[in-house]
Order: structure tokens, then sequence, then C-alpha cells
């Protein structure tokens, strides 16, 4: 009885090429943008995973404000806090401003970074040529640039690195290490790619606003890194006036940003369901024509005998075809989309195993829904009315 079905259902799909290619494609679409859409949700969060697993969960960021602008910290003070505080294992504070720099003709725009020996361990900075600044070049002209920025300010015929001159201003430095590249991390106020490091007492040369308003800490692996938080700003804090101190943990930012993305994947889910209900509808009207356009056919079924669970069958069993055949397509198209997100956006490709399944099976349970009404108005036609039917 099943095979039979199912081989009359091909048959009455065959039929009517035109209305079965327009529901599958309702339904292709519909099945696929909801396995796209929890993919590329998917996607995202492990792009913020990633970026957290490069710096660690157990950093502090800590900023100080005032209410003019930025505050200041003290540096004495703060660099003071390893072996006061329980649980701090090191802290790197830093200035942050922006200006053009140029070398070799080339002229940027980027972003300056004025910061202690102790960052490249704080931040987990890895440098690819020549190496990081020391607590003996506080006073030298020597700077540490991104790889994007050595990459801009380079020419075919000179290529920036280790010994390079780069004019800051009326400042000239001698670059004596190029990072290597890494991920953009939430917990860094800089994109490390694209940055021109240089000591504390040369960043208030070259900075228009010289705020230390920045530092960036690592608590010890056995510590709690909020409760470290917490005491860091309580050690701080009275030294500050009239200034606030605040202190973010990645841990509580990777918390809120997790309720974030299930929160956006939700979302695109959603906007993915619109589009596979839309699918449903199509399904639904094209069965509705279907019924009204084999009113004789179903008459002559029930005058020889098929009950209405017979007619019900026959069309519930189209609609599962129609959606099992949108459905497998809609996951290569889901897939494909993704894939292309992907790409285009520069992230990993990550398959969300859970989208598949959820996808296929939801656009299947939306073709057998929608295909229930007419398969239903189709069950209980008067056998005598639908056999007069031209």
């Amino acid at each position: 009885m099943i095979k039979q079905a199912l081989l009359e259902a091909i048959g009455n799909l065959l039929a009517a090429r035109q209305r079965s290619a327009l529901a599958l494609i309702g339904i292709m679409v519909g099945a696929g943008a909801v396995i796209a859409m929890l993919t590329v949700g998917a996607i995202a969060r492990e792009q913020t995973a990633r970026q957290f697993r490069a710096m660690g969960t157990d950093i502090l960021l800590l900023r100080a404000d005032s209410d003019t602008g930025l505050g200041q910290l003290p540096l004495a003070e703060t660099e003071a806090l390893v072996g006061q505080v329980p649980g701090l294992a090191s802290i790197a504070p830093f200035m942050l401003s922006g200006g053009p720099v140029s070398a070799e003709g080339q002229a940027r725009s980027t972003t300056f970074l004025a910061a202690t020996e102790t960052l490249a361990a704080v931040a987990r900075v890895r440098v690819a040529e020549g190496r990081f600044l020391s607590r003996h070049d506080r006073f030298e002209p020597f700077a540490v640039i991104g790889p994007q920025l050595a990459e801009n300010l380079s020419t075919p015929y000179s290529r920036i690195r280790t010994g390079s001159s780069i004019r800051v201003g009326r400042y000239v430095f001698t670059v004596i290490g190029v990072l290597e590249p890494s991920l953009p991390s939430p917990m860094m106020p800089a994109d490390l790619n694209d940055v021109l490091i240089v000591s504390i007492p040369n960043g208030r040369r070259i900075m228009s606003q010289a705020s230390l308003a920045w530092a960036v800490a690592r608590s010890t692996p056995e510590a709690d890194p909020e409760a470290v938080g917490r005491a860091v700003a309580a050690s701080l804090q009275p030294l500050m006036r009239e200034q606030r101190l605040s202190v973010q943990s990645a841990r509580a930012l990777l918390a809120g940003l997790a309720s974030q993305m299930r929160l956006f994947t939700l979302l695109l889910g959603a906007v993915g369901a619109i589009a596979l209900v839309l699918g449903g509808v199509g399904v639904m009207n094209i069965m509705l024509v279907s019924v009204q356009e084999r009113r004789r056919e179903i008459g002559v079924r029930l005058a020889i005998g098929a009950t209405r669970w017979n007619i019900q069958s026959l069309f519930l069993t189209e609609a599962a075809v129609l959606s099992f055949i949108g459905g497998a397509f809609g996951i290569l198209l889901g897939v494909a989309g993704a894939w292309g997100f992907a790409q285009f956006s520069g992230w990993p490709f990550v398959l969300s195993m859970s989208a598949i399944p959820l996808g296929a099976g939801v656009s299947i349970a939306t073709g057998l829904f929608f295909g229930f009404y007419p398969a239903v108005i189709a069950s209980r036609l008067d056998p005598i009315v639908a056999l007069r039917t031209e």
C-alpha cells in the first residue's frame, strides 16, 4: 500500500510538473533559509570563541574615565599591583591614540599604542620579525608595528622590515619588530594587526591626548578573574580621585556574547522559518488547485469504494514527497549559502550538525501541515457532486 501510494503520488506530481516545480522551489528556499541562517549563527559563535581562545579567558581590561573624557591611571601604582593583589599574574598599562604615519613615500593613518614591555606577555603578542620593546627602550626611538601596517607602508621595491624608518610628525622611529598576524580580540581596544607600538615616553611625544587610561591584565590560572578584577578596582580607585575605573572580565564578556549569539541564532532561525512558512503556503495553494482539477478523479475513487482516509493519504503522500525532495535540495542550498557567507566574511566554515536535521525535519513537517487541509477538503467531497464536475 505504501509503495503504491508513493508511485501514485509521484505520477500525479509528474503529471503537473509546473505546479510541482513551483511548490518544490518554495519548500527548497524555505528549508535552505533555515539551514543557512542556523549555520551562519554557528559560524559567528565559533569565530567569537576563536577570538577568546587566542587571548584566553583569564584576561582583564581596565579603563579610567573622567567627566571630560579618558582618565589617567597611576603608572607606578598600577605596575606595583602585581604581587600586591592575590591572583594577579601581570599587568600592562597603555595609551591609545591615532594619526598618520609615513615611510618610503607611503602615508597611512593608523592606531598608536604606547605601552610597557609587559604588553607582549599579557596580550600574548608574538613577533614574526625582530623583537618587542624592552625596558631599556623607554627613551629610544624604537617602534614595533603590526603586519597590516607593514604591508600598507611597503612598496614593491622597498618592504618595511626591521631597521626601516617610520616618520610620525617630526619624529622618526626605527622599526625593531613586526608582529605576527592575529585575530582581533574583544578584550583589546585596538587591532594589533594595524598598530604602531612605542614606549610610553615616546607615546607622550606623538599623541595629542596622552592619557594612560588603559591597562590589560591577566590572572593566575587558579584565580577567579572577576574576583581579581574587583580587587584591582578596590586598590586603584582610591588613588584616582574623581575618576571612574571600570574592569571588564573576558569570562563575563564571553557569557554576555554567548547569550547574544543564542538570541541572534534564534532570530536568524525565525527569519528562515518565515520563508519556510511561505513555501508551505505555496504547497497548500498548489494542492488546492490540484484538488479542484481532480474532482472527477476523486469522485470516481469514492464511488468505487475508496475511503476518506485513502483520499487523504494520497494527497498527504504527495505533500510528503514534495517536502522531502524540497528539504533535500534545501540542505544543499542552505549549506552552499552558509559556505558562501563564510568565504565572503573570511571566517572559517563550520557546519552546524543540528541545522541540517532541524531544517529538513521542519520542512517536511511544514509540508505535511499545509498539505493536510487540501487532503481533508478532497476527502470530504460528495462523490455525486464530484462526478458531475466538468
